[in-house]
């Protein structure tokens, strides 16, 4: 099993091993920045995600549209079986480990799918209680653990992991390299990363962007390389994100005029923008340690 035995700096942020005050500081500026934003803006995701019955879909994603999907509840659904198509044949009680997991909808999905173990890593407390509280009503309590940590600092053990994925969570980090480092670090010989993100080849262009640390697809398939990824892939799906998402979200607002539709408005018109423009993406990494 992982092990997150290691001591750290403080019970209310991220379990992030000691080192130095730099290190700190950087790391505890993005704590506040990523749990501001989501203490913020996720019941607003929650609620554009939501079946007319109240059934929400526990992700916190842009979703993959396809010519048939009318709710972002489908869309995120659609994303999440596209990532782990990408998986390999799976032995029974494999690990595997969630990175920025979110309100863990995701996890609770691939542990009723598969059989395996899954450990969610989030930056976010108040994320981790929602994943627990979902994977105890659908009763995988004992298959799904839930550990406050860092991407790029992980309280876990060398080779201890089967697989690992990441969905849209990446672009919080400031430091790519030391994620992507941490992720090969904590998987055994032989096993699979996936990560699904948005990319951007000028993050100049893009607006509200405190935060957010967009790459471009030759950044990142060049850090997971130098991270000691091999066989390195990538999908393209941005044609099947931005566009629906934005007209989604727009008929979903129509008529409201509170601070985050605004907001969600602006960034959403600015990232179908980009993307229409070649400078914007949504694609899907694998590699494997």
């Amino acid at each position: 099993m992982p092990s997150s035995s290691n001591q750290f700096a403080d019970e209310g942020s991220a379990s992030v091993p000691m080192k130095n005050q730099c290190e700190i500081e950087t790391l505890h500026e993005m704590i506040q920045q990523v749990a501001g934003f989501y203490n913020w803006s996720r019941n607003y995701w929650i609620e554009l995600a939501s079946l007319p019955d109240g059934t929400t879909s526990g992700m916190l994603n842009f979703g993959l549209w396809q010519e048939d999907t009318t709710t972002l509840f489908d869309a995120q659904e659609n994303l999440r079986r596209e990532v782990f198509r990408h998986l390999p044949a799976l032995a029974s009680g494999a690990a595997g480990l969630e990175i920025g997991c979110g309100i863990g909808g995701a996890a609770v999905r691939l542990a009723k799918e598969r059989d395996v173990h899954l450990t969610c890593l989030d930056l976010v407390a108040e994320q981790l209680e929602l994943g627990r509280s979902l994977a105890d009503r659908h009763g995988l309590g004992a298959q799904i653990d839930f550990t406050l940590g860092s991407s790029m600092s992980m309280p876990f053990d060398d080779s201890s992991f089967d697989f690992s994925y990441c969905i849209e969570s990446s672009f919080h980090y400031p430091d790519n390299q030391a994620f992507l480092r941490e992720n090969q670090r904590v998987l055994k010989p032989g096993a699979t990363t996936l990560i699904a993100d948005i990319t951007c080849s000028d993050n100049s262009r893009v607006g509200f962007r405190r935060g957010n640390h967009y790459r471009s697809v030759t950044d990142m398939t060049a850090a997971m390389l130098t991270a000691g990824f091999t066989d390195v892939g990538v999908t393209r799906i941005g044609d099947r994100v931005f566009k629906p998402l934005q007209a989604f979200a727009e008929a979903f607002g129509h008529g409201r005029r509170d601070k985050l539709q605004k907001y969600w408005r602006l960034v959403l018109r600015n990232y179908e923008k980009l993307w229409e423009e070649g400078v914007m993406g949504y694609d899907i990494f694998v590699g494997r340690k």
